[in-house]
């Protein structure tokens, strides 16, 4: 097997055990730890290490080790903030240009998320609920706001997932309501209701957020 190969399997089995918490926020790793657990050298673990750190998910930490990258609420809410900014674009686009929304597509995307809430797969189900409103963004046809959502989409995934596994008492499937009435409204060419729908669900991601 080739070191470049070596290097994809070490980045993509990292970088997964990082969205979905298996490496916590905060957790210190080593190089020679995850050589081990991977079952290869240093080399290829250096070069996956270094393309997590330039996407954000890791940071050195002098003589210690590698840290995993705890995101602030500030940076989550941001993400947020520019994921609504695209969607209001998209509807705002629809409503005068009478652009098409691939409403099969947003009813399975929707199907997926509400069935990964029946049992509990909170991972699936905050992916889902996320790629659902990368669907309504897809229908202004705009790749490079398709690839900044793409981009935001796993960091948003894991700060969900940590925040989950910290607050178990709490109420965690509340984007359920919020995508069905956005679907709903969608779909019955209401855009209006549908902008509303999601500024109120951030507005009030934000209050929590901030009592938090």
């Amino acid at each position: 097997m080739t070191s470049r190969s070596l290097e994809t399997i070490a980045y993509t089995s990292i970088r997964e055990k990082i969205i979905s918490c298996e490496y916590f926020p905060g957790t210190i790793l080593s190089e020679n730890e995850l050589a081990n657990e991977l079952n290869m050298s240093r080399t290829p673990i250096r070069s996956a290490l270094s393309h997590l750190a330039s996407e954000g998910f890791i940071v050195s930490v002098h003589k210690r080790g590698i840290q995993i990258r705890d995101l602030t609420y500030k940076e989550i809410l941001d993400m947020y903030e520019a994921m609504l900014s695209m969607l209001l674009y998209v509807l705002d686009f629809a409503e005068r240009y009478g652009s098409a929304f691939d409403a099969p597509m947003l009813r399975e995307l929707l199907n997926r998320q509400l069935e990964a809430s029946k049992v509990n797969d909170y991972r699936s189900y905050i992916e889902h609920s996320l790629l659902f409103r990368r669907a309504v963004i897809s229908a202004a046809r705009n790749e490079t706001m398709l690839q900044m959502t793409d981009s935001l989409r796993d960091k948003m995934i894991m700060k969900s997932v940590a925040h989950w596994k910290q607050t178990p008492q709490q109420q965690h499937y509340s984007a359920n309501e919020i995508n069905e009435a956005a679907y709903q409204a969608i779909v019955s060419g209401n855009l209006a209701e549908a902008k509303r729908v999601f500024v109120d669900a951030f507005h009030h991601l934000r209050g929590r957020v901030m009592l938090e």
